[in-house]
C-alpha cells in the first residue's frame, strides 16, 4: 500500500491531500492553503512548502492536478501517419493555437484513433509558456517531487473505470460529472479513451438548467459515438457525483435512456479521522485529484502527463552495433593470439613430454652403461682373433679360385701352402710356386679379399714339392672391408696397377677334392692400396743367401705342415 500526495493549484489556493490506495481509494488528510496572487511561482511554492511541513512529506511523489480553467484543450484530426512520426506534427498544429515552451513540455497529447491506414483523432492538452514557466518555479520552490502534471478532468476517467464491476469493465460506457459551473462526459472502452468532453454550465446555480445543458451533451455524445466505425451495442450512461440519484434520474428523462448513479462516498473513502468540512474542502474537489494520485501509486500510465510529453523516439543508438563490433575484433584478435600460443606451445610441450621420458630413462640407460662396456671388451677380445674354419674357407678360394678339374685351372699360376701360422688375426704361410709370375696375381686375389698382404723372403727352391720351384713368405691380415675410395697411384707400372673402381673379384671356387659347402664371401671394395713390385719378386741370385721369417709375436702357432686343401703334395 503506498502513499501519495495529490496537489491541485488554483489562482488563489492550492489544495493538497494525502491519498493511500489499496482495494479501496484512500484520503487520509487534505487542507487548503492560501497563496499569493499574481505570477510569482517562487512565492506560491514556498507558502505550500511551509503549510505542508508539519504533515512531514519527506520525499514522498507528489501528483499534480492541473485544473480545466487553466488548460487549452484541442481536437485535432490528423491524415494517417506512421506513429513514430505523430508527435511532430501534433505540436506542429498545437502551436498555432498556443505558445509552446522552447523543450516542449507543458503540452502533451493522446490519441483516440487512428494509426498508419487511417486518420487519427488526437486529444491535446497543455498550458502556455508564460503559464509553465510560473508552474515550475511553484514546483521548485516547493520542494516537492513531483512525478507528473495531468489534466484535472482525467481523474474523473479513473473513478469511472473504479465505478464498472467486473462484467462491465469491456463494456463501452458514457460517463458524467459536474464540477462546480463546468461539467465532463467522456466515453472509455476498458482502459481505453475514446472521446472526453468539458461543457459549460449556466452562471446561475439552477439544478435543472444543469440537467437540461449535461443531457444534451451525453444526447450528443450518443450519436456521435452511434456513427462511429467500430460502433457495437448502446453504451451504458453513468453520473458520478453528489445527489447522483436525482441528477440520474433527470439526465435519464432528458435523453430517454437508463443513466446508473454513483456516488462519490462509494468509490473515495475519507479516514474517520479527518474531518473533510474543518479543512474547507469539498468531495467533489478533492475526488479526481486523488484519482490521480492513486493511478500514479500503483504505477499507471498517466494518459496525458505535461511533464514528459510524447516526443519522436531517439533514433536507434548505434552503441550496440560498434560494442558487438569491438566484441567481434578482440575476439578475433585473442582467437589469433592463443593460436599464435598453441603454435609455439605445441613444439614445447612435445619437448617437454620428450625431456621427461628421456629423464624416466635414465635409470635404464645407466643401468646399461655397464652392459655396454662388456659388450665392448667382449667385441674387442673377439676381434683379436679369428675363426679358423672360415678364414682357410677365404684363404684357399683367394689362392686357388679354380679347381683342379676346370678348365679354367691355370696350373703355372697354382700355389701350394708348405706350412700356415695364425696369430690372433694375422696368418702367415709359407706357399710353392712354378714360377715367380705366379706370386703376383695370387697377391692381387687376396688384397681383392679384403687382405693386407705383406710379402715376405722369395727363395728359388722347393723342397719336397717336384715341378714347384719357388718358395715365398707372406704374411697376411684380413681387414675390413673400405668405405671411401682411394686415388690409385698413376705413377706404378700398368701391369701392377689396381683394379677398376668397385669391380667385382672373381669368385673362389672350392677345391674338387673338399667336402665342405663353400660359404657366401663378403662383399668386395676396392683395392686400397695398388700392387708394387718388390725387389722380393724378383729371380733371387743364386748366391744370395736365404731369410729366414720373423718370429711369431704372440701365443704359440697353430702350426701345419700338410699342404692345404686341394693342393698338391
Amino acid at each position: 500500500m503506498s502513499r501519495t500526495l495529490a496537489l491541485k493549484l488554483l489562482p488563489a489556493a492550492a489544495i493538497a491531500a494525502v491519498v493511500r490506495n489499496g482495494e479501496r481509494l484512500e484520503i487520509e488528510r487534505a487542507m487548503r492553503i492560501p497563496l499569493p496572487t499574481g505570477g510569482d511561482g517562487t512565492a506560491r511554492g514556498k507558502a505550500i512548502r511551509e503549510a505542508l511541513a508539519t504533515w512531514k512529506l519527506g520525499r514522498m511523489a507528489t501528483v499534480l492536478a492541473a485544473p480545466r480553467s487553466d488548460l487549452t484543450i484541442q481536437n485535432l484530426e490528423l491524415p494517417p501517419m506512421p506513429a513514430d512520426d505523430l508527435p511532430e506534427l501534433v505540436h506542429l498544429q498545437a502551436e498555432r493555437d498556443i505558445q509552446l515552451s522552447e523543450d516542449g513540455e507543458g503540452f502533451d497529447f493522446l490519441p483516440l484513433a487512428g494509426d498508419e491506414d487511417h486518420p487519427y483523432r488526437v486529444l491535446g492538452a497543455g498550458l502556455s509558456a508564460t503559464q509553465w514557466k510560473t508552474l515550475k518555479a511553484t514546483c521548485d520552490a516547493s520542494e516537492l517531487k513531483v512525478g507528473r502534471i495531468v489534466p484535472e478532468p482525467l481523474g474523473w476517467v479513473e473513478l469511472g473505470r473504479n465505478a464498472l464491476t467486473e462484467r462491465q469493465a469491456d463494456a463501452l460506457g458514457v460517463f458524467s460529472a459536474i464540477i462546480e459551473r463546468q461539467a465532463v462526459v467522456w466515453a472509455s472502452r476498458g482502459d481505453a479513451l475514446q472521446l472526453i468532453r468539458t461543457v459549460w454550465l449556466p452562471a446561475d446555480d439552477n439544478a435543472a438548467a444543469d440537467a437540461a445543458a449535461l443531457g444534451n451533451e451525453l444526447r450528443r455524445t450518443l450519436l456521435s459515438l452511434a456513427q462511429s466505425p467500430d460502433a457495437g451495442a448502446p453504451p451504458r450512461c453513468y453520473y458520478l457525483g453528489d445527489n447522483a440519484d436525482e441528477i440520474a434520474g433527470e439526465l435519464g428523462a432528458t435523453i430517454s435512456k437508463p443513466v446508473q448513479a454513483t456516488t462519490l462516498a462509494k468509490l473515495v473513502r475519507i479516514d474517520p479521522s479527518f474531518d473533510l468540512a474543518g479543512a474547507g474542502v469539498s468531495l467533489v474537489e478533492l475526488a479526481p485529484m486523488a484519482a490521480l494520485a492513486a493511478a500514479a501509486g500503483a504505477g499507471k500510465a498517466a494518459p496525458i502527463d505535461l511533464l514528459h510529453p510524447r516526443r519522436r523516439p531517439p533514433a536507434p543508438s548505434k552503441m550496440r552495433t560498434y560494442v558487438l563490433a569491438g566484441a567481434a575484433a578482440v575476439a578475433g584478435v585473442a582467437m589469433i593470439g592463443w593460436q599464435a600460443y598453441q603454435n609455439v606451445q605445441a613444439p614445447l610441450a612435445l619437448a617437454a613430454t620428450a625431456d621427461a621420458e628421456r629423464k624416466a630413462l635414465e635409470p635404464v640407460l645407466e643401468s646399461y652403461k655397464a652392459d655396454e662396456t662388456k659388450a665392448a671388451a667382449i667385441g674387442e677380445w673377439l676381434g683379436q682373433s679369428t675363426n679358423l674354419l672360415t678364414e682357410l674357407d677365404h684363404l684357399s678360394g683367394r689362392l686357388r679360385p679354380e679347381p683342379l678339374a676346370s678348365e679354367k685351372f691355370a696350373a703355372d699360376q697354382d700355389l701350394v701352402l708348405t706350412r700356415l701360422n695364425v696369430i690372433n688375426r694375422q696368418v702367415s704361410f709359407t706357399a710353392a710356386a712354378k714360377s715367380n709370375d705366379a706370386i703376383q696375381p695370387a697377391e692381387r686375389r687376396l688384397r681383392e679379399g679384403n687382405y693386407r698382404v705383406d710379402r715376405g723372403v722369395v727363395e728359388p727352391k722347393a723342397e719336397g714339392m717336384p715341378g714347384f720351384n719357388v718358395t715365398v713368405f707372406e704374411t697376411v691380415e684380413r681387414v675390413a672391408p673400405a668405405t671411401t675410395t682411394t686415388t690409385t697411384n698413376t705413377a706404378e707400372p700398368p701391369a701392377a696397377a689396381a683394379p677398376a673402381e668397385n669391380a667385382p673379384a672373381p669368385a673362389a671356387a672350392k677345391p674338387a677334392d673338399a667336402g665342405e659347402v663353400k660359404k657366401p664371401e663378403p662383399a668386395k671394395a676396392e683395392v686400397e692400396q695398388a700392387e708394387q713390385p718388390t725387389e722380393a719378386e724378383k729371380p733371387a741370385a743364386a748366391d744370395e743367401p736365404a731369410k729366414s721369417p720373423e718370429p711369431a709375436k704372440a701365443s704359440a702357432p697353430v702350426e701345419s705342415t700338410e699342404p692345404a686343401a686341394g693342393a698338391t703334395p
